[in-house]
This record gives C-alpha cells, structure tokens and sequence, in this order.
C-alpha cells in the first residue's frame, strides 16, 4: 500500500505569523527549538513560526521542506522507569524557507525582516559561524558570513522602523560558543562601522537589540536512515525530513523577566533555565558533553566505528571515553567535582542509547572549530594546573590524523582502519592549513614533530601559538606518529595500560 506523503496533511499545517527569523536548517535547530516552539504553540503561549534561513551553500534540504508544506516529524526517544519510550510529533513550526544564496530570496528576506510581527532572531551555524569575517557589503545579493548577513538585514530593519517602538529585536544565537550572543552583537559592530552603516545603526544595535547568551543541550541524531521504512509503515506517511532525539531537553538564556514573557519556555513545561549568569551550565555542558563527543570521535571514527553508542560500548574506545571524561575533563573544570561527575554520569547514559544512531561523521563536521572551542580549554585548564593531559593528547593527535591524506579539500576523506572509507565537512582554511603540515610527516617521530608544531603555532586555527608549550606539543607528536605507524586501537589500548 503506498504511503501519503507528509504534504498531504493539511490538518497538520498553522497559520500563525512569523515572528522569528532562523538562519540554520539542520536537523538540531529543527529537533529543539522549533520542537520548543512547537510545545509553546499548543498551548497558545508564543502563537508564532519561523522563517527558515539557508545560512551557507552547503545546504540541501530546503526544497524537501517546501515539498512537505514545511512539516516534519520529530521523534524522540529516551528512557521513563526503565522502560524505553518513544514520541512521534508532526512539527508545523517553520512557515517558510530561504536560500540566503538565492538573489531573489535574499530580496524577499530583507522585506520580511522589516514586519512588525518579527520578534526574534534564531541561529545555530556551529561554532564556525560566529566568527568575524573582512568582507565587502555587497550591491547584489548577500555577505558570506553569517554575522555579515545579520547585520545587513538588522540594517534594512532600522531604515525601515526607525524610531518605532518594536524595531529592535531579540537575537538568540545557539552556537556552542562562550558568550555567542555577546560574540555576534560585537562582530556586528565591527561590521557596521567597515561598512560605514552609520552611529545611529550602531545605537539601534547596542540600545534596541537584545543579544542573548544561551547554552542548549540535546542529542539530536538527525535522520533515522536505518529506521526510516519502520517509522513510514507505523505512522502511514512518507517524511524525508523526520528527525530524532532524545527526550531530554535543556535550554539556559541569560536574561531576566522580559525574555522569560516573550518567550515563555517554562510556562509550557519546558527544561528551561532563565539566568543573570549561565556561565556554570555552559561550562559544565560544552567540556563534559560536548567535549567528550568532540575528543573521542576522531578516534572511533578512525577505527571504523559509526555511531556513538558504538563508541560507547566498544571494549577499547569505550573505556577510552570514560577515562577522558571522569580522569582528564572533570579534574580540569573549576566547578564542583560533584556536580560534574552527576552531570557526566547522565551523559554516558545518555550517549549509551542505542536507539539515536548518532553518526559519529556529523559531529566530526566543523571539527576544527568545535576542538578549539570544546576540546582546547581542558587541556589548557589541566596544563595551567602543571597537568599534561595524555588522553586529551591523544585526541588532538587522532584529529590530526584524520586530515593526513585530505589533499587540502573538503568534504575531508577519511581511509578507516576497517578499510571502509568515510567523510565530513569542515572550514577551508583548517583544511588547507592541516593537510600541508602533514607533508613535513616523512614517517618518523621527528618529522610528526614538524607537522604538529605546524598546526599547533597556527594562530589564525588557535588564536595563539600553542607550539610554545614544548612538553604538549612533544606528546602530541609522539602519539601522532603512534597513531600512524602502529595504529590507531594499539596506540589508545597502551595509553590505556600505561595510564
């Protein structure tokens, strides 16, 4: 029996306004915060959709979007009373998507975001997205970096509702990066004045705009591949955009009673924290959760592992992971040791479900960005401490060795120690930058010291020069060159031995 397509379910669809612009399309903004907004629609507390924005050219996804009326399913899984659990909702959040590259979207975004219904700006374009970028402002079409295209639409908004008493906007970033929306108000000021936009733009920005900062937190796995034809036979229609996640659900926005009134997150029952300082969630979530995906993918990775509960339960990585997260991260974070080992215990849990199939190649994407930001502060948090990390080292190590035949392009290729073949996607520059150091590696330890001191004095990746730090930057050579020459399981099983 053919299945309906998801398109066909009009009953499914909202006629709400748009009262937020959201530059991401993947499958996290779409698993967590239009889900969030979702739940806040249901009980008419935010009564509001989103514009979708295709912030890059790497996106695919916007076309099956529009062919599904912009609905998905959202399909979540965890675990209640030791029982396993599993929720299927049609998302009807987005009311329409924008190809930022498109000349004639990018004309019809900069009307949207003068509507007085607009509200909120929404963002995820992973860390390597808030970043400032020298660029020209262009007559025709758009800048290239997110920040750039931000700050022209913010522009055409203060033209268009000067002195009006709802022109600025609330911008909510929810890259996993210190600070982020405090990061993107700055570089939006840098822009404005390459661009000579003006004082009084600059006024709006500071005086009328509300940056915030947030932290968020859930495992989203994306599209359930292997999965997808039992989820179309039980709920009888076809969804090329279903997503899955976990049921847990955290969101920390620094701010105060304005911004839990607009968007009233914990009203609908929401795993919502709205504080002065988020500081202490932020640190605990991106060094614990995030940097333990961060630091052990490569490895598992490189082994020939594809998902992340496989890297948990694995008799070599898996150990590895829990050594990295409860000997290295944890003594490394100045926060109460109890509050981390509590919050990294949930983890394990967390990562151990096998029902997510989270692909270890897309939380390699943007690798370069997510080791300074997840990875990085541990290890200097640990060496301040006269700490050398070894395990952490080893990370650094298995990263590098996932650019030694890349040949300076990416999708990066990546031969795996099963002889399968895998790829991901990351910054340019990282890519150029770490695939010509590995052409000083000539098979010896000596030479991986070449290739690592290249990467790690690479300010522009860094922003210092870590190759300062001798006795980090030897270790990491030593294990570098383990990796290559006597494999990439020995080398962590006698890191392990020898710990």
């Amino acid at each position: 029996m053919s299945k309906l397509s998801l398109a066909l379910k009009p009953e499914c669809k909202s006629d709400l306004p748009i009262k937020a612009i959201q530059f991401g399309e993947g499958n996290f903004l779409r698993c967590f915060l239009d889900w969030m907004i979702f739940r806040m629609n249901s009980q008419n507390l935010f009564n509001g959709r989103v514009l979708v924005v295709q912030p890059s050219t790497h996106g695919h996804s916007l076309p099956v979007l529009k062919s599904q009326d912009n609905l998905f399913t959202a399909i979540l899984h965890g675990m209640e009373n030791g029982k396993t659990v599993e929720t299927f909702e049609i998302i009807n959040t987005i009311a329409d998507c924008k190809n930022a590259y498109d000349e004639s979207d990018w004309e019809d975004l900069k009307k949207c975001i003068t509507s007085e219904d607009l509200e909120f700006v929404f963002s995820n374009t992973t860390e390597a997205g808030i970043v400032y970028v020298q660029e020209p402002l262009p007559a025709k079409g758009c800048p290239q970096s997110f920040p750039g295209k931000l700050t022209q639409l913010l522009c055409e908004r203060f033209k268009a509702l000067k002195g009006k008493k709802n022109a600025g906007l609330f911008i909510m970033p929810c890259e996993l990066i210190e600070k982020n929306g405090e990061k993107l108000r700055e570089i939006i000021l840098k822009l404005a004045d390459d661009w000579k936009l003006g004082d009084d733009f600059k006024a709006y920005v500071n005086n009328e705009c509300t940056f915030l900062n947030t932290l968020v937190d859930r495992v989203v796995s994306g599209y359930p591949k292997a999965d997808a034809k039992r989820y179309e036979e039980q709920l009888g229609y076809e969804d090329a955009m279903m997503t899955t996640g976990e049921t847990f659900n955290f969101l920390a926005i620094e701010g105060g009673d304005e911004v839990k009134e607009k968007l009233p997150l914990q009203k609908a029952g929401l795993n919502v924290v709205v504080a002065s300082d988020i500081t202490p969630y932020r640190l605990r979530k991106v060094r614990i959760l995030n940097g333990a995906h961060t630091s052990n993918v490569p490895a598992a990775f490189l082994a020939g592992l594809d998902t992340v509960d496989q890297m948990m339960t694995h008799e070599v990585t898996g150990k590895f992971a829990r050594s990295v997260i409860y000997d290295e991260i944890i003594p490394a974070v100045n926060l109460d040791k109890q509050m981390l080992t509590e919050f990294a215990d949930a983890v394990v849990d967390r990562f151990m479900d096998p029902s997510l199939h989270h692909q270890l190649a897309s939380i390699l994407m943007n690798c370069t960005s997510k080791i300074k930001a997840r990875v990085l502060p541990s290890i200097l948090d640990a060496r301040a401490k006269g700490v050398l990390p070894k395990k952490l080292c080893f990370a650094l190590a298995a990263y590098f060795a996932l650019y030694k035949n890349a040949g300076g392009v990416s999708p990066v290729k990546v031969q795996r120690a099963d002889g399968k073949s895998g790829e991901f996607q990351d910054d340019q520059y990282a890519v150029e930058a770490l695939s010509k150091a590995w052409s000083f590696y000539q098979k010896s330890e000596s030479s991986a010291q070449s290739t690592v001191k290249a990467i790690l004095s690479d300010t522009k990746l860094w922003g210092r020069d870590l190759s300062s730090d001798v006795d980090l930057m030897t270790m990491v050579a030593k294990l570098t060159h383990a990796v290559i020459t006597d494999g990439i399981l020995p080398t962590m099983r006698d890191l392990q031995e020898n710990a």
